[in-house]
């Protein structure tokens, strides 16, 4: 089970230009097939999907990419062109890359966005809540102790701690989630503002076969204010 937070916004970052596309659009933790080249500020070109004929895939929000190529995807859509300024502390900082790029470079890349898939898990909103649970779905609030002594639990959830109070994840969550609920189970993760409980929903789909992952938008603070 992989857990991977979202990246930061930095100011320096910059959409140069855009084409914008017509097909589906990137979120959080869509699947999606680019091409691209990258270059220097001096217009240097150090790598190019093109030139190798083959499309890069990653799933967008597992870090399987540098913070400016998190940033700089959202909200693209199938089709879109997009050219991207990436300072250099959401690129490969102080160390570079190797030959190709130089300590402290500030990058620039044209993305094509090819095919994008949407996430295995769905987002749901508070209004939604009540419904599902007279339909057997069944809610899961992620916080730990503190967290929901603070707030109280919605009514009919379960609590099972997914991290301590310094943010690390729990071994103990897996055992007692996978103790009460099997992979075909409708699950709603909840979070304290809903994106902790994305990330765990996407990581369910994903790593650990889940078909039925649902996570609260806005989390129990959307929740209070209904």
């Amino acid at each position: 089970l992989i857990i991977s937070f979202k990246a930061n916004c930095d100011d320096n970052f910059k959409i140069l230009n855009e084409i914008t596309g017509t097909g589906n659009e990137v979120v959080n933790h869509s699947k999606i097939t680019v091409h691209y080249s990258g270059k220097l500020e001096d217009g240097k070109e150090f790598d190019s999907s093109y030139k190798r004929k083959k499309p890069f895939v990653f799933q967008i929000g597992t870090r399987q990419v540098i913070e400016g190529w998190e940033l700089g995807i959202i909200g693209m859509k199938e089709g879109g062109k997009r050219s991207i300024f990436i300072p250099s502390n959401m690129a490969y900082g102080k160390k570079g890359a190797g030959d190709l790029i130089p300590p402290n470079s500030n990058l620039i890349f044209d993305i094509q966005v090819i095919k994008v898939e949407p996430p295995k898990y769905k987002i749901l909103n508070v209004t939604e809540i009540k419904k599902l649970q007279n339909k057997g779905f069944k809610l899961i609030d992620i916080r730990n102790k503190n967290e929901t002594e603070k707030t109280g639990i919605i009514p009919g959830s379960v609590n099972i701690p997914a991290f301590d109070e310094n943010g690390n994840f729990l071994n103990s969550f897996l055992e007692k989630y996978q103790s009460l609920l099997i992979n075909t189970d409708n699950v709603v993760l909840i979070s304290d503002k809903g994106d902790i409980s994305s990330i765990l929903a996407n990581g369910f789909a994903e790593h650990l076969g889940a078909k039925n992952m649902y996570s609260l938008s806005g989390g129990i603070r959307a929740y209070l204010k209904f």
